[in-house]
């Protein structure tokens, strides 16, 4: 039975084929297979059969478990972290606290257990914690703070106001640095969100914590932690206070209109521009996109391509901000004509929306002209057809729509 399963799971061609050599090895397998399935393991379409396999075949299912955690990334990072459920090995125990998380948006998937596993707020109740361990926390504490992620944990966490006070009280000690503001910043916003409201309202110790929190966030040494994040040429470290000047209500769009001018394929910082751009704001955001974007090389012609791929980015950038010019009627024609015009589907798409939702006067006269060349040459059918109606509507006068 084993030499048959490691011989599907090494020249099966099929999916279903492998996932059976998985099985049988889970069966009858020996610490010999570990290898194999541990290569097989870092393949998500594989990853939660060979969890199950290496438990059930292996003299130390945790230990292989872990290597296999460290080699892999998305789902089956999460798979392969949820199974070390369970383990005392005080190696593994420290790396799910130090390195667990990397900042991928999966994170949130384990994060719990990681936390459980791990003892978060015993790591953060020592007296000295190491750099690399505190800002490993703090990223774990983050997955578990995400509001906009698979569901904030951190009330599930038994431990977690002491976890939190720790955070809070080795980071204030240290300085803060935007690494460390990144993470309050999260924990901050949780605090402050429906899911942690009935926590903070019914225990004093929530209320104490939410308390620390926003002192900390907005004292100035964390303005100014920002600020100098906003002036710093390297990319991450500029967008990481971005994000953070956004959630803290500091005026950010100058830097970010400064920031595309040196850097116009950056599509970070057009996203932090356009997203939730105030009326007065969007007409500067508008003309430097129009200005510093490639238009007449976007103007491909229509395809059926989706836009998938980095041979894609700029039509990305288009499509980032086009598809907020709906909420800003009479801005952005050249963009959306552009957009018309580009080989991504989507693209066609978030045009067609804008001036679909734009009032009729806001509608400048040369759209009628250019939907219906688009829609001549438009390949999606459906797509076409969706473009000659609103053609015709506008040249009736009919509402928009």
């Amino acid at each position: 039975m084993r030499e048959l399963g490691r011989w599907f799971a090494t020249h099966g061609e099929h999916r279903n084929a492998v996932r059976f050599g998985i099985l049988l090895l889970g069966m009858a397998g020996t610490d010999d297979d570990g290898a194999v399935l541990k290569t097989l393991g870092t393949f998500w379409a594989f990853s939660t059969e060979v969890c199950e396999a290496l438990v059930r075949s292996q003299t130390d299912p945790h230990r292989e478990l872990f290597e296999l955690a460290r080699r892999a990334e998305g789902w089956a990072r999460v798979d392969a972290v949820r199974r070390l459920e369970g383990t005392s090995d005080p190696e593994i125990r420290e790396w799910l606290i130090r390195e667990s998380c990397t900042g991928d948006v999966l994170d949130g998937y384990f994060a719990p257990a990681a936390a459980r596993v791990g003892d978060l707020a015993g790591a953060l109740a020592r007296e000295a914690v190491d750099e690399t361990t505190l800002d490993g926390a703090g990223r774990l504490l983050e997955a578990l703070t995400d509001v906009d992620g698979p569901g904030p944990a951190l009330a599930s966490y038994d431990h977690a106001v002491r976890a939190l006070n720790g955070y809070l009280l080795h980071s204030t000690a240290r300085g803060i640095t935007l690494r460390r503001l990144w993470s309050l910043l999260s924990i901050h916003r949780f605090l402050n969100a429906p899911a942690a409201s009935a926590l903070c309202r019914d225990h004093l110790e929530w209320r104490r914590v939410r308390y620390r929190c926003a002192k900390v966030v907005a004292d100035p040494a964390s303005e100014s932690v920002v600020l100098a994040g906003l002036a710093d040429e390297e990319p991450a470290t500029f967008r990481r206070a971005a994000w953070a000047a956004g959630l803290m209500g500091i005026p950010v769009r100058p830097a970010l209109l400064r920031r595309v001018e040196s850097e116009p394929h950056d599509s970070t910082v057009w996203f932090l521009l356009i997203d939730d751009c105030p009326r007065e704001d969007i007409s500067a955001v508008v003309e430097a996109a129009t200005r510093l974007l490639p238009l007449q090389d976007l103007r491909t012609g229509p395809t059926t391509e989706l836009g998938l791929g980095t041979e894609f980015d700029i039509d990305g950038i288009l499509d980032i901000i086009v598809s907020r010019l709906d909420k800003h009627p009479g801005h952005g024609w050249e963009l959306i004509e552009t957009a018309l015009d580009n080989r991504t589907s989507r693209n066609r798409r978030m045009a067609l929306r804008a001036l679909k939702d734009w009032p009729t006067e806001c509608v400048p006269p040369a759209a009628r002209r250019a939907l219906l060349a688009a829609a001549a040459r438009e390949p999606v059918p459906e797509l076409s057809a969706d473009m000659t109606r609103k053609a015709r509507r506008l040249e009736t006068g009919e509402p928009t729509g």
